[in-house]
């Protein structure tokens, strides 16, 4: 190949790695990583790898429960696509739990309601904040 063109497209993939790498956390992070210690990050990042790895295929029928969705098959449809992406992410983190980093980020991950969370939700200190799923 020409030089040109490796030294084109290495730039372009440095770009496009540095705009992923800032979109990301701007819109969800994982739930291991509010905790405060080391030991508690990688247990939660263990656990949440393997919640996701291991349970990742049941993500189509808990999408077609979830009421964002006019249908039922709507959300088992992007529930398909969801499973194999929080499945691909549950492995990466399982094998990679030892290094308190959140990538990749996917978010909540498989949603499986958390007790805890349950009897105290989390507070939003403005009437119009974004959910943090939401992209626009």
């Amino acid at each position: 190949m020409n030089t040109k063109v490796n030294r084109s497209f290495f730039i372009l993939t440095i770009v496009i790695g540095l705009i992923f790498s800032s979109v990301a956390p701007a819109y969800a992070v994982s739930p291991w990583m509010e905790k405060k210690t080391y030991g508690e990050k990688t247990g939660g990042k263990l656990t949440f790898g393997l919640k996701n790895s291991l349970l990742g295929w049941m993500t189509p029928w808990a999408e077609a429960r979830s009421p964002k969705y006019s249908k039922q098959w709507v959300g088992f449809s992007a529930g398909i696509g969801k499973g194999v992406i929080n499945m691909a992410g549950g492995l990466i983190q399982l094998a990679t739990f030892f290094i308190p980093v959140d990538f990749p980020d996917i978010g909540q991950g498989l949603p499986i309601p958390d007790p805890e969370k349950a009897k105290n939700p989390p507070k939003s200190y403005a009437p119009y904040t974004k959910k943090p799923n939401s992209f626009f």
